[in-house]
């Protein structure tokens, strides 16, 4: 009987180890199974991450690029812009400096060679017209065969402003339209001093 019992303890005994063993072994598994899930969405996770980083880096990259070559451009182009700037202004200083009273007789000269009408004015600044006038209704008048008007004009500061047929052609020869000529001419030059230092040439 007491060997029975003893069976039966044993028994027991064993059926309850074995549970628990049965019952560690899957608390186990299932700890591992949710371990191996875990790091499996933290690797995806973490690759996940790292592609975004690197997609987030290579537009960071292009935007710093493009960035970089607007700001490039500006460069140039405002260098270009103050370097037309200065020679525009040392184009009409010298074209002032050297649009004398005798230049413009010249001037006036040759046009009357070139030009018949019997409705002529010439625009001058209000100090040239007081220089000017005896000249431009005299000598000028008589190359050109036709009677010449003067009058002056706020806006011409240098040179004169030459008007035929009654106003309905009017010609500048004045100090900002010759720089201006002048300066069409020199601008692609200034351009292309600028394109070739970008160039590094």
């Amino acid at each position: 009987m007491a060997e029975d019992l003893q069976n039966l303890i044993d028994r027991i005994q064993n059926e309850a180890v074995a549970k628990a063993d049965a019952q560690s072994a899957e608390i186990i598994a299932k700890a591992q199974a949710k371990a191996a899930s875990i790091v499996k969405d933290a690797e995806a996770q973490a690759k996940a991450n790292l592609e975004k980083a690197d997609k987030d880096a290579e537009v960071y990259a292009e935007r710093s690029k493009k960035a970089l070559e607007q700001a490039a451009r500006d460069v140039l182009i405002s260098v270009g812009r103050s370097l037309e700037s200065m020679v525009n202004g040392i184009l009409s200083l010298q074209v002032e400096k050297n649009l004398s009273d005798a230049t413009v007789k010249e001037m006036l000269l040759a046009l009357a060679k070139n030009y018949a009408s019997s409705e002529t004015e010439v625009v001058f600044s209000d100090a040239d017209k007081a220089k000017l006038t005896s000249f431009a209704t005299g000598e000028f008048a008589k190359a050109l065969g036709a009677g010449v008007q003067v009058s002056s004009d706020s806006g011409v500061k240098f040179g004169f402003r030459l008007k035929l047929d009654g106003g309905k052609v009017s010609h500048e020869f004045t100090s900002q339209s010759i720089a201006a000529a002048l300066s069409a001419l020199v601008r692609p030059e200034i351009a292309k001093v600028v394109s070739d230092v970008a160039q590094g040439k």
